[in-house]
């Protein structure tokens, strides 16, 4: 096995799978530093693409400043645009945004500020993907996108948002999924798709890991800022998992559980309470793991 990083894998197949000769921003130099440093041409904010490149534009990022986030108006040119396939904007843009065409749809929150209406579905049934970025609580996923198109990625906070839950239980489609600040929601409850990649960031202490065991089709998965305790018994019942990622989680049990996952070929556990430690380091390395990182376990 040559790729044993499935969820790196899976992550940049949804997200950043273009080319960078098709990879644009629109703004000032200020606003799209980080991207063009990343190899973007940039647009400046007010003008049109040059006629040789709206046919290159595939990806797009648009970084306005805030006084022309106040007007809430997207650029002419982007129904224009027709071989646009992924996408990034501010929360308040989202209401006016049509394109039959768009696969990646990435929505910042830098303000809490939500946009007049929630993105229909029906403006963009082509999404398989879509990235809810905030470092705020309010406005949530709900508000900003409802119905979800069918999606295949999915990234957003949980903050305990019952609407949120309501449109998991509707994504029979979904097979990446990646999901912060859950308290101690039990959500494979409400997950009806055959998840292969799934990411759990920010947990209370009584988040049912036990129940992992329900989702067998998992063949990825990384855990960050569990507060609850992982007994390592369950990723037993989960018989195609290739990829472990354990992060900043301290109460980790039974991790000689894992030398029985008959797949498992790739395990990293990075600031756990080294849950290693004694002979259990060398037992492992001695299992032959096509990746092992666990020095800092």
């Amino acid at each position: 096995m040559t790729d044993v990083d499935l969820f790196g894998t899976s992550r940049a197949r949804y997200l950043r799978s273009i080319g960078r000769d098709e990879f644009f921003c629109v703004g000032n130099a200020a606003e799209c530093d980080h991207y063009t440093e990343d190899g973007a041409v940039r647009i400046p904010w007010g003008r049109s693409p040059q006629l040789e490149d709206m046919a290159r534009i595939r990806d797009l990022a648009l970084c306005p400043t805030t006084a022309q986030l106040r007007k809430a108006v997207l650029p002419a040119y982007l129904p224009d645009l027709v071989n646009l396939r992924s996408l990034t904007l501010p929360a308040p843009l989202v209401a006016h945004l049509t394109s039959p065409a768009l696969t990646t749809l990435v929505i910042g929150n830098d303000d809490g500020r939500a946009p007049s209406a929630p993105l229909a579905a029906t403006a963009v049934p082509g999404l398989r993907a879509l990235m809810w970025v905030t470092s705020h609580t309010a406005p949530r996923l709900p508000q900003v996108v409802d119905p979800l198109p069918p999606l295949e990625f999915l990234h957003t906070n949980l903050t305990g948002d019952d609407a949120l839950l309501r449109q998991l239980e509707n994504l029979p489609t979904l097979r990446h999924l990646e999901l912060e600040d859950l308290k101690n929601v039990d959500i494979v409850d409400h997950l009806v798709a055959p998840l292969r990649v799934l990411e759990i960031a920010g947990t209370g202490r009584d988040f049912p890991v036990a129940g992992l065991a329900a989702i067998p089709t998992l063949q990825a998965l990384r855990l960050n800022g569990l507060r609850a305790e992982i007994d390592c018994t369950v990723f037993q019942a989960l018989p195609d998992l290739v990829q472990l990622t354990v992060l900043n989680s301290k109460r980790i049990v039974n991790v000689e559980a894992l030398l029985d996952c008959r797949k498992l070929a790739n395990i990293m556990f990075l600031n756990c309470g080294n849950p290693f430690k004694n002979d259990r380091k060398a037992l492992f390395e001695s299992h032959g793991f096509a990746n092992l990182d666990i020095d800092y376990s």
